[in-house]
């Protein structure tokens, strides 16, 4: 029996289910008792089948002439996926080496051919798909290591080729210096080799059906050859006859000479059609010394070079370990310097694969690239484009930072997410579909880390046409700014398409003098000198004394924190970017309007650079504004303007609602009934100035003098202060009662001579203290609201001037807070409770828009931490409200009633 017999004869099901445990175990154990060697029936070895087939004379002097006659002879366990001699004969005809002869092939080319047609294991193409795992896992496998090298093939750069503007191959240009680069891998601590140099691509049918590939995927990425998802396409070629059982492994026969693929990188630098995109992806590059490949090199080779390189692209982080986002340090750039920017991965890296929480490894997927042609790319420059094409006059002057945001929404991190049945998949940098059609795509060039697909137009970065595009182009204004959006990531949320915002930009000098909204109201208070370290491309701040006085004027004293922690500084930037964003269009005629996260900004002269101007509640504290000096609009192809700030950042009020009050006569009988009693529960306290969640205590700012709502969240507030006269009035007629009330009883209700007249004290302190609490948090609503503030919008877009905003007063039949109804039309305000009472704000000075913020803050001294905040508008208005006519009834009344009832 011959080894073609059995793969068709009654062993072959005993074989696939033998090799599903383990190859090399059958091929190793399964000896005949009667006979030395191998069993009769596993035929020839690898070597004399190819060689009485007689067809492979060209495979047989690649294996002679390399040394591995005998490894193809005797017992082993190997894959080798081969091309007759016809074949064989055509390649050299139309190969792109130039190489016309089996004479003219050089050593590392005969290598190249055939290790990378060979895997040191024996596979049937059905179980080719495999991986192994616990149980082992069918179908998940698209890739494999074959049996090449990095060492099969050296190459030279020469310093005429490198590009001498990039700064980690100036020196060696300007120096004259050729390099030894691999592209590749990299020798470990151990000897052992990470990263070999090209593996194996397989589109296999069991994979193929696993991953729910179309015949239409597998036409498009094979360019037509091969049209079905039952096709074994290995390497580019078509597996003709496959599963030839030898005694040392199978043999796999393919339609055309196996080259192997090149990485994605490579792809792009040999193809004359993207090299535009080549060069720019290759700014992104650099050579890293490796010592241990260079002890590799000088051993295989005999030499004794001081350096060997590898290539490696700057990307956030490789499964490998081997992630780069500095500079190499050479002669001319002894200190490290991190890069500007980074690529989504390496597109160099032969085994990429994404991170993941899996355990997947490079065998179950890879990476994709949309790459313009250069027609197509010359045509967006001058178009879509053209805004860094005038900003920046020619490609290699955009900064990396710029160029990466088009570069990274075309690099597509898994392959098989990314095949064309799934093309509407793909989104770009706002989380949304990028519209990829199956007919923008010209032609597919696998590689062994992923698809390239060279499409006929340019896919924008929706940054590109966001409100925070102006910094990121503004570098040497904005970076600040820019780089707490990018960091904190609010990239994605300033990139939908689906909103308008109105961005506000401070520069960078304006963000040399940022108070402390920490240390607000400190015997010593202290600013925020933000920079931007050009060495370690991240933001900065110093930490000085300053005094403030009532017109706002800064005064800098005393450096006091040379490097203030990244903890901090994080925190206030995210503080300030929340700040900064508004949802809609801040130049409709309104003077107040929401940030992102509910502080209020006054804008006035909106939409006249130079004379526009806005205020945070800080500066309306002081009687300031912060012009507005540039205006960018991003409205025609984007999602909003842009309004740049030099002078002072819009900073948030420093005054709680307790402190505003405190201010104001004119509040100090709704402060009063605010503050409450001292005999009260800890639960009933509106004012407190401390919280503790967990394990953690959080407390005001200037917790010793001040107070905050508890009743608050991390959201906005309006607060509706009655008039004094009002209050009072309610009081004298007996329908309010006061906390002198309650002291009164309660301590009656501890001192009282019987217990029935205890126990009516204490039923009276329960129903006094409903009556103020419930009247206290009547006049509290959520959402903060201003007079000639912005209305809310529905999901249309469309103004809404009428809304019920929820109270603080909990309706226990329904579990829903009583709410209350307000008019914002003509850009006034009024109040509607539940009894039918409208109230206007009273539109004196100061007692109206009254900005207000209140702090918890983590830790002490000048470690504090933002831990959350609230925002809140406190207004005067002309009389009470009520949810309920039952507020209105006689207080006494209803304790008499109640003894009444008692007896």
């Amino acid at each position: 029996m011959n080894c073609k017999q059995i793969r068709h004869g009654a062993f072959g099901p005993m074989i696939a289910i033998g090799l599903m445990l383990g190859t090399a175990t059958l091929f190793q154990s399964c000896e005949d008792d009667l006979l030395t060697g191998q069993p009769s029936w596993l035929g020839n070895s690898i070597y004399d089948e190819l060689d009485s087939d007689g067809n492979y004379k060209t495979v047989l002097r690649l294996i002679d002439d390399l040394g591995f006659h005998d490894k193809m002879s005797r017992t082993g366990s190997v894959t080798i996926f081969v091309a007759d001699d016809a074949a064989f004969d055509q390649w050299f005809q139309t190969n792109k080496l130039g190489v016309r002869s089996y004479e003219q092939l050089s050593t590392a080319q005969k290598k190249q051919l055939l290790n990378k047609s060979m895997i040191n294991n024996a596979y049937l193409i059905e179980l080719m798909s495999n991986v192994s795992a616990d149980p082992p896992e069918a179908g998940k496998a698209m890739r494999r290591p074959n049996s090449s090298s990095v060492f099969d093939s050296i190459y030279v750069m020469r310093h005429e080729d490198m590009n001498g503007d990039m700064p980690a191959w100036a020196w060696y240009k300007q120096n004259k210096k050729d390099i030894i680069l691999f592209k590749d891998g990299r020798i470990m601590n151990n000897g052992s080799v990470a990263g070999l140099s090209q593996p194996m691509i397989h589109l296999l049918p069991a994979f193929m059906r696993k991953q729910a590939f179309t015949d239409e995927d597998v036409r498009i990425l094979t360019n037509g050859k091969a049209t079905s998802v039952n096709d074994a396409f290995v390497e580019g070629r078509k597996v003709v006859e496959r599963d030839i059982t030898c005694k040392n492994g199978y043999i796999h026969k393919v339609d055309g000479v196996i080259e192997g693929y090149d990485n994605m990188a490579e792809i792009l630098r040999q193809h004359p059609n993207m090299s535009l995109w080549s060069h720019l992806i290759d700014r992104f590059s650099a050579p890293y010394y490796d010592k241990y490949k260079t002890e590799e090199y000088n051993r295989l080779y005999g030499r004794d070079v001081d350096s060997v390189f590898t290539l490696r692209y700057f990307a956030d982080s490789r499964k490998d370990g081997l992630a780069v986002t500095t500079y190499p340090l050479t002669s001319g750039n002894p200190v490290e310097e991190k890069v500007p920017a980074t690529l989504t991965f390496d597109p160099g890296w032969n085994q990429y694969m994404y991170e993941n929480t899996s355990g997947y490894d490079l065998h179950y997927d890879a990476g994709a690239m949309l790459v313009p042609s250069n027609e197509a790319l010359l045509k967006w420059w001058n178009a879509d484009g053209k805004v860094l094409k005038d900003k920046y006059g020619s490609w290699d002057n955009i900064p990396e930072l710029v160029l990466s945001k088009l570069l990274r929404v075309n690099m597509l991190g898994t392959f098989t997410d990314a095949i064309p049945s799934k093309f509407s998949s793909i989104v770009n940098d706002a989380k949304v579909s990028m519209g990829v059609k199956v007919s923008d795509v010209d032609s597919c060039f696998i590689g062994c880390n992923g698809v390239v697909y060279q499409t006929n137009r340019v896919f924008s970065p929706m940054e590109y046409s966001s409100v925070s595009f102006p910094a990121l182009i503004h570098q040497d204004l904005m970076s600040v700014i820019y780089w707490a959006i990018d960091e904190l990531e609010f990239t994605p949320y300033l990139n939908s398409m689906d909103s308008y915002y109105s961005l506000m930009l401070p520069t960078n000098t304006s963000m040399l003098t940022y108070v402390d909204p920490c240390t607000y109201g400190d015997t010593r208070q202290t600013l925020l000198e933000f920079y931007y370290d050009l060495r370690e491309k991240k933001v900065k701040a110093h930490r000085y004394l300053c005094t403030i006085g009532d017109d706002g004027e800064i005064v800098i004293g005393q450096k006091i924190v040379e490097n203030v922690p990244e903890a901090q500084v994080k925190n206030r930037l995210k503080d300030i970017v929340n700040q900064m964003i508004v949802v809609g269009n801040i130049e409709n005629g309104y003077s107040y309007y929401k940030s992102k996260n509910g502080t209020m900004v006054k804008v006035a002269d909106a939409g006249k650079p130079g004379q526009m101007t806005v205020s945070g509640g800080w500066q309306l504290e002081h009687g300031l504004s912060v012009r507005v000096d540039s205006i960018y609009d991003m409205s025609t192809t984007g999602n909003g303007k842009s309004y740049s700030i030099s002078s002072q950042v819009p900073m948030p009020a420093s005054k709680s609602v307790y402190q505003t009050l405190l201010e104001h006569e004119e509040y100090s009988e709704f402060l009063k009934l605010l503050v409450g009693s001292q005999y009260l529960d800890k639960d009933d306290i509106i004012l407190a100035s401390s919280v503790k969640l967990g394990d953690n205590k959080y407390s005001c700012l200037n917790p010793n003098s001040n107070s905050n709502i508890s009743l608050f969240g991390t959201y906005n507030y309006t607060v509706y202060v009655p008039t004094n006269e009002s209050i009072l009035k309610l009081v004298n007629d007996g329908v309010l009662p006061t906390w002198d009330d309650y002291d009164e009883q309660f301590l009656l209700s501890e001192n009282a001579p019987s217990q029935e007249e205890r126990d009516a004290a204490k039923a009276a302190c329960t129903m006094i203290k409903n009556r103020i609490l419930d009247f206290v948090k009547y006049h509290i609503q959520d959402n903060g609201v201003a007079v000639n503030g912005a209305p809310e919008t529905g999901e249309n877009g469309v103004a809404i001037f009428k809304n019920n905003y929820e109270t603080m007063v909990l309706n226990a039949e329904t579990n829903r807070y009583y709410p209350v109804a307000v008019d914002v039309s003509n850009k006034g305000l009024n109040i509607t409770d539940l009894t039918g009472n409208v109230r206007k704000v009273v539109k004196n000075t100061g007692l109206y828009n009254n900005i207000c913020r209140e702090y918890w803050v983590s830790g002490s001294g000048y470690n504090k931490l933002l831990y959350t905040s609230a925002d809140a508008v406190v207004h005067q208005i002309d009389g009470p409200l009520f949810y309920s006519n039952s507020q209105k009834t006689l207080w006494k009344n209803e304790i008499s009633n109640a003894k009444l009832r008692r007896r």
